[in-house]
Parts: structure tokens; C-alpha cells; sequence
């Protein structure tokens, strides 16, 4: 069995603020105003606010393709942070394929729902999916894996002051 617990197990706050944390922190997803909307036990939901400067096509108002694969990876990405088997290990995406089901509505916002399925000692598998009006009509579907980086905590991000005083 690959399965190996690789960190303690988060609180639902800790994993909370870690994840608003990782939103801050990587600049493509902070540049497009992603944040965390919920956490329901090992599922994360993050959403991407309509903007325009974020539409690829100005006729319709439509997001561009490129701002939903931020979003998809982004929540796939973290959704190990969710995971009680892995918690706040460094994740970086291994791969990634999106199958786009339809567009997104102007002027709404979208949202990306994302879990891991399978934990091995190097590699989490991760699906997801996003929508706008209705988790029951995805716009688009996200299956990928991402590298387990077990050398890289990233629980310093819980405790910013701590982690600035330890590099000073």
C-alpha cells in the first residue's frame, strides 16, 4: 500500500488560513483576485470574481481560457492542504488536462471544486471541476498530479512572525 501519512493532520482553521495564505502568496492567483470560498472535510472550493480584465473575448464577455486553468490549478493544487493524509506539504503540478464543457456566463463568477483521490509516497492525484451557477453543470472538468514535496512544509505560512523572525 502507497499510502503514508506525510504531517500531522490540520485543524479546519489552520487549514482555512493556509490555504487564504497560498491564495496571497502565489502571484498569478493574487493578480487574478482568487480566494478560498469554503472547505467541506477533504474538498476545497476556490473563487475567481468576474473581472474584466480578466475576458478573452470582449463581444461576449466570456473569461479568457487561461484565467479558468489558473483557477483549476490553483484548486487542485492546494487541495492537498485539505487532505488529512497529506496536510501542508509543498505540491507543485506534475500534470494537468482540462476538458472544457462550455463557457462560462458574462459577468459571473466562477468557482473550482477540487479533492485528492489517491495519495502515493511521491504523487497525489487530484480531480475537480469548475462551474458558475451550478455544481451540477461544470463548465469545465480537471484531473491531474501533482509532486509530493515532503521536505517542504509549508505550515510557516500559519505563523508568518515566526517564520520572518527564524530567517533574520
Amino acid at each position: 500500500m502507497d499510502i503514508v501519512v506525510l504531517m500531522p493532520k490540520l485543524s479546519a482553521s489552520e487549514k482555512t488560513r493556509l490555504m487564504d495564505r497560498m491564495c496571497q502568496f502565489i502571484p498569478h492567483s493574487r493578480l487574478q483576485g482568487i480566494r478560498l470560498e469554503g472547505i467541506d472535510g477533504e474538498e476545497v472550493t476556490l473563487r475567481l470574481p468576474y473581472r474584466d480584465e480578466l475576458v478573452g473575448n470582449p463581444e461576449t464577455g466570456t473569461i479568457h481560457g487561461g484565467a479558468l486553468t489558473v483557477l483549476l490549478d490553483q484548486a487542485l493544487g492546494i487541495a492537498g492542504i485539505c487532505c488529512d493524509q497529506v496536510g501542508a506539504a509543498m505540491t507543485p503540478t506534475l500534470d494537468l488536462r482540462i476538458d472544457h464543457l462550455a463557457t462560462a456566463p458574462a459577468g459571473k463568477d466562477i468557482f473550482a471544486v477540487a479533492r485528492v483521490y489517491k495519495v502515493t509516497r511521491r504523487v497525489l492525484f487530484i480531480e475537480g471541476f469548475a462551474y458558475c451557477e451550478s455544481r451540477d453543470k461544470p463548465i469545465a472538468k480537471a484531473t491531474g498530479s501533482w509532486v509530493l514535496m515532503q521536505g517542504l512544509d509549508l505550515t510557516g505560512l500559519l505563523h508568518p512572525d515566526q517564520a520572518e523572525a527564524q530567517q533574520q
